[in-house]
């Protein structure tokens, strides 16, 4: 046997194909061959034709998860360029694999620690920093997370089969939404009111995410601050940029004016279920988009009255609600 495979050996480097590697018919023990998955990076909603790339992200982390559901390694990259080419080689072997992706996560997400053999998919993965329970201001444009999964991978047993690599992709979604909240006075109605004189704040229970996607209940309460705020003529604009929004997690919505010598409220609800959620039969679908903006316009039935007073709230230009308020 011995003297074939030196026979065979010698045939492939007179002909020059050779080609150097962990193989049965070469190696006796083949038990320390390689093995490992190409991992590809896409971005496609359920409303999407098409897969897009997402190109530059400041980081990206890979995690490879064994049948039992245990760490088995990670690889970690930074400042990568997420195209239709590039790819990551994760060193695995001899079992059925599954690839969780990070892309994005910066120094104002608190990474924890992970550990081979321990480290589980519902295991913290990031937490946005704050402070006295204001979540730390994210980019709304450059700051954006990135999360997924790919399907099952198989390697084979490398004492049998070799040196083999496969290939998977991970769909990344993403875990991050912005929302612009704009308030207009009916200028005809209205134009005593002043928007220097709302008060807006945008709070969620979402400042921590497991590395599945998934986010624990009863975590607390972040006061996300606004991005950029504009105050022209009768219209009042604040932007925010935040962690997912998901029903269940205190995602509240508080519009307040002081501008009669008293706190009046204009809106105080829930994100979610009291507006976006009602933007779902207008054709905004929660799993497809990650950009919000919800238009509070508010008018006085009675011209220069000032005794009824109703808002009708937009999102994406979609009316989606009215109410009688007390202003």
């Amino acid at each position: 046997m011995k003297n074939l495979r030196i026979r065979i050996i010698m045939a492939l480097f007179a002909t020059g194909t050779l080609f150097w590697g962990c193989d049965s018919l070469i190696y006796d023990d083949l038990k320390d061959c390689p093995q490992g998955v190409y991992v590809k990076f896409y971005s496609k909603t359920p409303c999407a034709d098409d897969s897009l790339f997402i190109g530059n992200v400041s980081s990206l982390t890979v995690f490879a998860f064994d049948q039992e559901g245990k760490l088995s390694t990670t690889v970690e990259q930074h400042n990568v360029n997420l195209s239709r080419d590039f790819e990551v080689l994760v060193p695995v072997s001899n079992g059925n694999y599954s690839f969780i992706a990070w892309a994005g996560v910066n120094e104002k997400l608190g990474r924890k620690s992970f550990t081979p053999g321990i480290t589980t998919k519902e295991d913290i993965m990031v937490t946005i920093n704050s402070t006295n329970g204001v979540a730390e201001r994210l980019n709304n444009t450059t700051e954006r997370i990135w999360q997924g999964e790919s399907p099952i991978v198989f390697l084979p047993n490398p004492e049998e089969y070799g040196s083999l690599y496969k290939y998977t992709a991970v769909n990344l979604r993403e875990l991050t939404n912005r929302v612009k909240v704009i308030v207009e006075f009916d200028n005809v109605t209205m134009k005593e009111y002043d928007p220097t004189k709302l008060n807006v704040a945008v709070s969620s229970a979402n400042g921590t995410v497991r590395i599945n996607g998934t986010m624990p209940m009863n975590t607390p309460v972040l006061t996300y601050p606004s991005i950029e705020t504009k105050l022209e003529g009768n219209t009042g604009e604040w932007n925010y940029a935040m962690l997912d929004l998901a029903t269940g997690y205190s995602n509240k919505l508080n519009i307040t004016y002081t501008g009669n010598d008293k706190e009046e409220t204009v809106f105080d609800g829930d994100l979610i279920a009291s507006i976006l959620l009602r933007a779902v039969d207008k054709g905004v679908n929660l799993d497809c988009e990650n950009d919000f903006t919800v238009k509070f316009l508010i008018k006085d039935y009675c011209a220069e009255c000032w005794t009824h007073f109703s808002c009708a709230i937009y999102v994406n230009n979609w009316l989606v609600h009215s109410y009688s308020t007390d202003l």
